[in-house]
């Protein structure tokens, strides 16, 4: 993946090494800034940023698109010569985490040589899920037979709202936001279910909409096989046991 961005006469040239990441991966960057001028030129401070871009305000060009997250600068006042490159590396550990890519937000890499993140450089950084977050998201779909409706991420949460199957099980939840994050050695899972509850009063019965949730902590060595495999039994049993307490028992 590669971003190209001009702050005359220089040319700032980022490449990373892979196109998608996940959560937890490590974005390996190399920053040449080439001075395109015919006489040797001083750069400021070439900068790199890894930050958290609300998108709506990044197509609107609004200077306030970007919260950073992490940064690194190189030494300061560099002098490049006439059409040599000046050359930097640095690899971003992604937070374990760390925001995804959505329809609303995305991490984004910034680069080049002002103090204001909006004059920066920009190159999307899409990021995705966990592999051990989607293969629980992803059991939901495939065995049990929910909908997803979309993938956020939260205060540290990565969600997935899903659509309940039309089962007699399940006939009281309208929907499912389902949780997770990484904290110390477990998996904590988090289920908030949307449910239709009944209000019995002495001459009728009413619905009303509620919630119930339902937490869980996955210990590492119950989910995980050796070398990092998710343990699927495990995932189906946990994600079973959290449904049973929104069945209807039909």
């Amino acid at each position: 993946m590669r971003g190209l961005f001009l702050q005359q006469p220089f040319e700032f040239r980022l490449d990373v090494k892979g196109e998608d990441f996940v959560q937890g991966q490590p974005v390996e960057c190399v920053l040449r800034v080439k001075n395109h001028a015919s006489e040797p030129r001083t750069i400021g401070t070439p900068k790199l940023l890894l930050a958290l871009a609300n998108l709506k305000k990044v197509k609107s060009k609004d200077p306030s698109a970007f919260e950073v997250l992490s940064e690194v600068e190189s030494e300061r006042g560099v002098e490049v010569a006439a059409s040599a490159e000046y050359v930097f590396e640095h690899a971003f550990p992604l937070e374990i985490n760390c925001p995804i890519t959505d329809k609303a937000q995305s991490p984004y890499l910034l680069y080049g040589n002002s103090e204001q993140p909006s004059e920066l450089g920009q190159l999307l950084l899409t990021v995705n899920l966990h592999p051990h977050l989607k293969a629980i998201f992803d059991t939901c779909t495939t065995v049990f037979s929910f909908i997803p409706k979309g993938e956020s991420s939260k205060n540290g949460w990565t969600s997935v709202k899903l659509k309940p199957p039309e089962s007699r099980r399940l006939s009281f939840v309208e929907e499912l936001n389902l949780s997770a994050r990484f904290e110390d050695e477990a998996l904590v899972v988090k289920y908030l279910f949307s449910v239709k509850k009944f209000d019995t009063a002495m001459t009728s019965i009413n619905v009303k909409k509620g919630k119930t949730e339902v937490q869980q902590s996955w210990p590492v060595s119950e989910y995980l096989f050796g070398g990092g495999f998710v343990q699927q039994q495990y995932v189906e049993k946990m994600i079973d046991a959290a449904l049973a307490e929104v069945s209807s028992g039909l």
